[in-house]
């Protein structure tokens, strides 16, 4: 038999996914992702956890904890 209209598999999740890091894990990957050498990588990649889309997405998702 042929189904007939759209049907999901998708399941709606209620709570997101949640990523727990250190923040060295996170500094050391801004570092590794930015082009550069030495003064100027690290000022990208202040730039990338500071300035950029994706800080101005974590920002209000960011909790430290002990």
């Amino acid at each position: 038999m042929k189904k007939t209209g759209k049907t999901s598999n998708r399941t709606k999740r209620s709570v997101p996914h949640r990523l727990v890091t250190t923040l060295g894990e996170l500094i050391s990957a801004a570092y590794d992702v930015v082009p550069g050498f030495g003064t100027q990588r690290e000022a990208r990649a202040l730039v990338l956890l500071t300035r950029s889309p994706l800080a101005r997405q974590m920002s209000p998702h960011v909790v430290f904890v002990r």
